[in-house]
């Protein structure tokens, strides 16, 4: 066991050198231009099946939150998850100027030439069935599982990510600026995210036994996004690619 400060450091630092949404060749070829513009919009309505669902997946962590009856420790801890519910589902519910996530990825959709029925009648790859699965199963589970699973595993290092996606769809891609309010909307908003289950995992995670929980449950969510990248890569490239 490591003191809990230094616990998610390491976390953190594993999720940036493992993560595939930084390292997968797939998502390196977008960035490059190197995929066409059907194959770029046939992955991304593909993460619908998680994109469209991020408002319950945010939710959970607070349900999570807790025993039976909850303590005064767990009540102060489901506080402080509630920004994320309201950022996930849209500030412009409590007098804000921001919409919904999910919103936002269907803006986004459109603007690839999706219509909404086909966005919200998307025929998913197993893979990305086995990714939402997983990654709503780590949200059920608990607070260190959700946490990890979730903030650190993915949010830690979207905001790199999502920049790097924003840039090469208007760039190589064609798709204005004005659509790409979900990924920018990201780029601001997860550095808090991570900052608040930090904060949360070092009272947490005190323990050998709750350490080697956080640790699993990262490394679970990475490896179901990388399962998901992967069936995106051979369904759309490298099958694509033998047609």
């Amino acid at each position: 066991m490591v003191p809990p400060a230094e616990f998610a450091r390491n976390l953190l630092k594993e999720a940036e050198d493992t993560h595939p949404w930084l390292h997968h060749p797939l998502f390196h070829m977008i960035w490059k231009g190197q995929l066409s513009r059907d194959q770029v919009r046939n992955i991304i309505h593909q993460q619908g099946a998680f994109f469209l669902d991020t408002l319950r997946h945010a939710a959970w962590k607070i349900v999570s939150a807790g025993g039976v009856m909850p303590t005064w420790e767990d009540l102060q801890r489901q506080r402080s998850l509630i920004p994320l519910v309201v950022e996930e589902g849209g500030e412009d519910t409590v007098g804000g100027m921001q919409t919904g996530h999910s919103i936002l990825f269907v803006r986004l959709c459109e603007a690839l030439g999706w219509t909404r029925y086909e966005v919200f009648n998307t025929d998913y790859l197993p893979t990305t069935i086995i990714e939402r699965n997983g990654l709503f199963t780590l949200q059920r589970a608990g607070t260190i599982e959700a946490l990890c699973g979730g903030n650190i595993a993915t949010e830690s290092i979207n905001a790199i990510h999502v920049v790097r996606m924003a840039e090469a769809l208007e760039n190589h891609y064609g798709v204005p600026k004005s659509a790409l309010d979900f990924y920018y909307v990201h780029a601001h908003v997860e550095e808090d995210h991570c900052e608040r289950a930090v904060r949360i995992l070092t009272e947490l995670c005190v323990t050998e036994s709750a350490q080697k929980t956080g640790l699993l449950a990262m490394r679970r969510a990475i490896t179901a996004r990388r399962i998901c990248v992967d069936g995106l890569m051979e369904a759309f490239i490298t099958n694509g690619q033998k047609r």
